[in-house]
């Protein structure tokens, strides 16, 4: 039977389970070879990880091989992504045909791949299966983002979180140094929080309507402390049912401690039917040493008091109001002086504005209620528009 007639074999007629039928004619095509199979729900990236130790990969054209053909958005390229077929290559010194079948079983897209090699036992595929696995699940200038209901490597975010840094944010300096001392401390304290026998795990919650530099301020903490993060974007995803994703959620930052986990927007990720699951995860049986969890949320009235008003699950809050006049005059401050910089060179057009001190007291004066924010587009209006909003507050 060759890989064509297995693969007939396997689709062609109902099956109970197609992954073991297509390793069972697989063994069948080669009996004399050893096989070491994977079956998972993702890509295994065998072909990222062979490019990364400079492996060079051959389709087997003389196998039935189909490929599709993907846009690259940051690459600005087509990539080429074998969905049913074979590749060979060499690693460390054993000779490998890899065949992977993509396939659909209950709603869930399944990758299957059987490592076909000449040896005395699996163990040269076991090794590189192995190797793969851990190269897959390292950061490489990345972060891990959790949506779809599943953990995806980020790098974009990982970029945005690298540029970030206090100087572009404006808070009041206690409050700033107080987010900056609960995270640094938490991360320092491990050998106080064991010799008192309390679990070390801490949770920082940020209140307050949108605007005004929850993300941001995140965003700074996280660059500071380059601990690893685990992003959370959301806990329901297609069929993946919420209570399996926050459990794979706290699964993952388990693995992963010491580190922070970022929850954005709480109020809309707590539903009823998810709240006692959550509360299980966060300070039930299962040890979530070395976790510091960072939740925000715009509306805490619509989160139960027994997650934001007990301790040991968020154990320290922070408000951030709509900003002040003192902030508000900072806050332009900041931006005139970018305004200043891009039009000496040559970037942003001319202004007539030319006291940048008595342009920022006044626009403080007349912009009470404002967020952040709608700050921050009044001055980017300035700088791109042919009219010049700021005239207007003096």
């Amino acid at each position: 039977m060759s890989f064509k007639e297995t693969l007939d074999s396997a689709f062609a007629a109902p099956a109970t389970n197609e992954k073991l039928k297509l390793l069972k004619c697989l063994k069948d095509v080669f009996p004399n070879s050893q096989h070491v199979a994977h079956v998972g729900r993702g890509d295994l990236l065998l072909a990222a990880y062979l490019k990364s130790v400079a492996i060079h990969v051959e389709v087997a054209h003389d196998e039935p091989t189909h490929s599709f053909f993907e846009w690259d958005v940051l690459g600005q390229g087509l990539n080429s992504q074998i969905y049913c077929g074979a590749i060979k290559f060499t690693y460390n010194g054993t000779d490998f045909t890899v065949y992977k079948v993509t396939f659909t079983k209950d709603r869930t897209i399944w990758q299957f791949f059987d490592f076909v090699f000449n040896a005395a036992d699996d163990g040269a595929g076991r090794a590189l299966l192995r190797a793969v696995y851990m190269w897959a699940g390292s950061l490489k200038d990345e972060i891990w983002v959790f949506q779809n209901g599943g953990w995806e490597k980020n790098a974009p975010l990982y970029q945005s979180i690298q540029l970030s840094n206090w100087e572009n944010i404006v808070l009041e300096n206690s409050f700033r140094e107080g987010l900056r001392r609960d995270t640094k401390t938490f991360f320092a304290n491990k050998e106080i929080y064991d010799s008192l026998d309390i679990a070390w795990k801490r949770g920082i919650l940020l209140l307050g309507p949108p605007g005004n530099g929850k993300t941001e301020t995140i965003k700074a903490l996280l660059s500071e402390s380059q601990q690893t993060t685990l992003y959370v974007k959301s806990f329901t995803a297609g069929f993946v049912r919420p209570e399996n994703s926050i459990r794979a959620i706290f699964g993952h930052a388990r693995r992963h401690s010491p580190c922070i986990l970022v929850l954005e927007d709480l109020d809309t990720m707590i539903t009823p039917q998810v709240r006692s699951y959550f509360l299980n995860e966060m300070d039930g049986l299962a040890l979530n040493n070395g976790i510091l969890t960072i939740a925000t949320t715009n509306h805490p009235e619509d989160i139960d008091d027994a997650i934001i008003n007990r301790p040991s699950r968020f154990d320290v809050k922070y408000t951030f109001d709509l900003p002040n006049a003192t902030l508000r005059r900072d806050f332009a401050l900041k931006w005139l002086s970018k305004i200043r910089a891009r039009q000496e060179s040559g970037v942003a057009k001319d202004s007539i504005l030319t006291n940048d001190e008595e342009v920022a007291r006044k626009v403080s004066e007349k912009t009470e209620g404002w967020s952040f924010a709608f700050l921050k587009e009044l001055y980017v209006s300035d700088i791109s528009l042919c009219v010049q909003p700021l005239t207007c507050f003096l």
